[in-house]
Order: C-alpha cells, then sequence, then structure tokens
C-alpha cells in the first residue's frame, strides 16, 4: 500500500481540563477535503483490477453492513478482519441506586469502532504523509492560516483533547471515526443506530 497524504489545519482551544486548562493553545486538526460517495468508492475498487463486476463489488459492502449491523444490535462484538473490531456502545443517565438503573435509563446506543493490527493508530501514521490543508490547496510557504473558530468546513474536530499515546500529540477526536486499539474505547465519536 502506497503512502497517503493526511491534511492538517491549524485552530485554537482553550482546554477546560489537564495541565493546560484555560490556556489558549493551537492544535493541528485533520481535514478531510473530499468525501467519497459509495458508487465512487464501487467504482475505484472496479478499476484495481478487479475481477468481479460492480454489481458484485456494489452487493458484497452491502450484504456485509445489513449482517454487521444485525450481529452488532444482537450484542455481539465483529472483528472485520484488520479493519477493527465493530460493537454497540451505551449512553445512559446516572441513578442514585444500581436498583433504580433500567432501560429506561438508557438515553443513547451506538457504535463503536476499535482499529487494529495494521489499521493501528501508529501504523496509520507511518503510512501517511502530513500536511498542512492551506499547503497542499496553495502551496502556501507559512504551513497554514490562522484558523481559530473550532467548526466549519470539513474539519474533523470532536470534544476535549486526549494524548494520542502514539504519537505524544493531541488527538481531538471527530470525523466519524473512534480513536482506539488494543481492546479499549479512547473516545471519538460515535454514530447512532
Amino acid at each position: 500500500m502506497g503512502q497517503g497524504t493526511s491534511k492538517y489545519r491549524k485552530i485554537m482551544r482553550t482546554p477546560q481540563t489537564g495541565e493546560n486548562a484555560g490556556k489558549k493553545l493551537w492544535y493541528a486538526t485533520a481535514v478531510s477535503d473530499r468525501e467519497m460517495s459509495f458508487e465512487d468508492f464501487v467504482t475505484h475498487i472496479s478499476e484495481h483490477n478487479s475481477p468481479y463486476s460492480r454489481g458484485t463489488i456494489h452487493g458484497v459492502p452491502m450484504d456485509t453492513l445489513d449482517c454487521l449491523k444485525h450481529l452488532i444490535l444482537d450484542g455481539k462484538s465483529v472483528r472485520f478482519s484488520d479493519l477493527g473490531l465493530f460493537s454497540i456502545g451505551m449512553t445512559s443517565r446516572g441513578e442514585v441506586s444500581k436498583e433504580k438503573v433500567t432501560a429506561a435509563s438508557v438515553q443513547g446506543v451506538h457504535l463503536i469502532v476499535r482499529n487494529t493490527k495494521s489499521w493501528s493508530n501508529a501504523e496509520l501514521k507511518k503510512l501517511t504523509k502530513i500536511v498542512a490543508y492551506d499547503d497542499y490547496t496553495t502551496g502556501a510557504e507559512d504551513g497554514g492560516g490562522t484558523e481559530n473558530t473550532p467548526g466549519g468546513g470539513n474539519t474533523s474536530q470532536g470534544a476535549g483533547g486526549e494524548t494520542n499515546k502514539d504519537n505524544g500529540g493531541t488527538s481531538q477526536g471527530g470525523g466519524g471515526t473512534s480513536q482506539g486499539g488494543d481492546g479499549t474505547d479512547s473516545g471519538g465519536d460515535n454514530v447512532n443506530f
């Protein structure tokens, strides 16, 4: 597999907790500069010397997703090759006693994806070239702009900031993925069914 190019945008945040609480600091946050539709993804696969028809390529992931959703909603964790471990998570209202916790306490259900093996955070970092989004789009010399509004565009952002164990940097969650690995759920966005 070749090396990809991951873009980042510089944004200012003020962490609310931790050693940098209350300090205005600048962070690099991932930018997705385009979204590929499912049909474009199918075309991409079919153009890479695939012996399968577009119809077959289209049908297999659709059936896979149906089965994956069924199994996850049945309480199973599904390891999808090296991509990750898929499972269901819940958010719950806190109750004053164990006896008061019921199904009514559950406020939401979400998808958890824990990346594994060749999709680990450390491995993904090895496989990507990291460039400032402004450099990538305009060829700017200074490596970025003065983006200080947390949101807007396609900037991938989540709440809070966690130390990324793989590179000592700050992970900001977001972008429709869950940070994870090694069997622990480290945050990120959740997808509701």
